[in-house]
């Protein structure tokens, strides 16, 4: 990796932009203060910032003891930046913004191609951040891990701010290219103003960091403004992760099994697999409270081994106990597939268990096929040639694609409940639901329909030729005993 080294020096001594180290506020004889803090902009561009001011915020950076570039990328580090924010605010800016941009996905860069890696990705993002700094009048620093925190002087106007948020976002689309690696992350903003959101550079900083959260929580890869109600979602989702971590040691997940069956059979054949969490103040956290902190912190993946091998124990035992064995199907996060250990977490619990690959299923979204990434790829070919089941959850809901389907080997494709809702009064949604199944039939796919509540449901679809039907109509959540 000697070119990604090269690169790397590079990215350590390229002269960066405002704020880039102690020695970057010494004037060298042969340029202006603007030009020796590594910036090109006019003074003008700062409005009410005097002489006094960088005078100030060059004793700041002086004390290497305290302030000191970040050691990964050479940006300033989180201390450093924000008391520099600190001191423009206190001595005249006017108008200004802090953004704050999280790299979506970032851990699986150090999961699946190791840290070094990781760390050559963080020098190329800073190396980009530091181009749309001095492009944009904007001072740079990181905050942490993969995260960067961005100062833009003189701006605090919601369209204006927008449009570079829109562009940051473009910027990060482009793949890094690292020696023989072409990474794609993308990036989440959030966007907090001076003084309209907050008058404090701690302040600033915590508002962009919930509001970039917020823009997460919209799927990524998009940028949203700061609204005081963020404050109460994050304080929730901080609360929720910090009793996330303890609900594995005591024992406060449970799962469910929503019932499967062949229409006009009440013999159930496939479960799917729901987790449950009564915490430790004995209160019920739903699913959709829970599954996007888990994660968005990384704790899914344990998670999901739990599940993963309780699953197995259980099918294992109705298969010990019952005349007719149970298949579990077991829903896999998009950071699960994405972990390339994935597959032996797998393969660990069918044997932990002494359960047959056949009795298992792994259920995915679409959404993750259509990503292109290699190690899920891999993942669900691995999990086909082990004899596991794939089945290809919410189909239908956008992101459908006849080609994956047969470069897969997809065993089951389930219809997304909300063409069932329709398949009574509407004629196209019954004809959409006809197609699936015939295209499924003609893949030799198993065929399930979601979200069945009628017994009117339930005939069209049995004469359309669906093969399974999951639903209320069929069956509830229910503990493993109540089957």
């Amino acid at each position: 990796m000697g070119k990604v080294a090269q690169q790397v020096d590079l990215v350590r001594i390229e002269p960066a932009n405002f704020l880039q180290g102690p020695s970057a506020f010494r004037s060298n004889g042969n340029c202006s203060t603007g030009q020796a803090i590594g910036r090109t902009f006019p003074r003008p561009h700062f409005p009410g910032i005097s002489s006094t001011v960088i005078s100030i915020i060059d004793n700041v950076r002086s004390d290497r003891s305290s302030f000191h570039s970040d050691q990964v990328t050479g940006l300033p580090s989180r201390v450093h930046f924000q008391s520099a924010l600190h001191d423009m605010i206190t001595n005249g800016v006017s108008e200004c913004a802090v953004m704050f941009v999280d790299l979506n996905k970032f851990r699986r860069i150090n999961k699946c191609f190791g840290h070094q890696t990781g760390d050559d990705l963080l020098h190329a993002a800073a190396r980009r951040l530091r181009r749309f700094g001095i492009e944009h009048d904007a001072v740079v620093g990181r905050f942490g891990g993969d995260e960067f925190v961005l100062f833009v002087h003189g701006e605090n106007d919601a369209a204006a701010l927008n449009a570079l948020a829109e562009r940051l976002v473009s910027d990060f689309a482009e793949p890094h290219q690292l020696d023989s690696l072409s990474i794609s992350v993308t990036a989440s903003v959030g966007i907090a103003r001076f003084p309209i959101d907050g008058t404090e550079a701690s302040q600033l900083i915590q508002y962009a960091h919930t509001a970039m959260y917020a823009a997460k929580d919209m799927g990524g890869q998009g940028f949203r403004h700061f609204a005081p109600d963020m404050t109460t979602r994050a304080a929730n989702s901080l609360q929720i992760e910090g009793r996330l971590r303890q609900a594995l040691e005591n024992n406060e997940f449970s799962l469910m099994f929503q019932p499967i069956v062949r229409p006009g059979s009440p013999d159930v054949l496939i479960v799917e697999t729901l987790l449950r969490w009564k915490n430790d103040q004995n209160e019920i956290v739903t699913p959709d409270q829970f599954i996007p902190v888990a994660e968005e912190s990384g704790l899914i993946l344990d998670i999901g081994r739990w599940v993963l091998h309780a699953a197995c124990r259980q099918a294992s035992h109705w298969r010990q106990t019952r005349a007719t064995p149970i298949v579990v199907s077991v829903n896999a996060s998009p950071l699960q597939l994405a972990n390339p250990k994935f597959c032996d977490d797998v393969q660990a619990a069918m044997e932990a268990a002494g359960l047959p690959p056949a009795l298992l299923a792994i259920e995915m979204t679409e959404r993750m096929m259509v990503a292109e990434d290699a190690i899920i790829s891999a993942n669900i070919c691995r999990l086909t040639q082990m004899g596991v089941r794939v089945a290809l959850d919410d189909f239908g809901t956008g992101y459908s694609s006849l080609s994956y389907l047969t470069r897969y080997q997809i065993q089951c494709i389930k219809i997304d409940r909300s063409f069932i809702d329709k398949i009574e009064c509407d004629l196209q949604a019954r004809a959409l639901v006809q197609a699936i199944i015939g295209i499924g039939k003609s893949l030799n796919v198993v065929m399930v329909a979601e979200g069945v509540e009628t017994q009117g449901q339930a005939a069209l679809l049995e004469s359309l030729g669906c093969d399974y039907l999951q639903g209320y109509l069929i069956g509830r959540p229910v503990v493993a005993e109540a089957l």
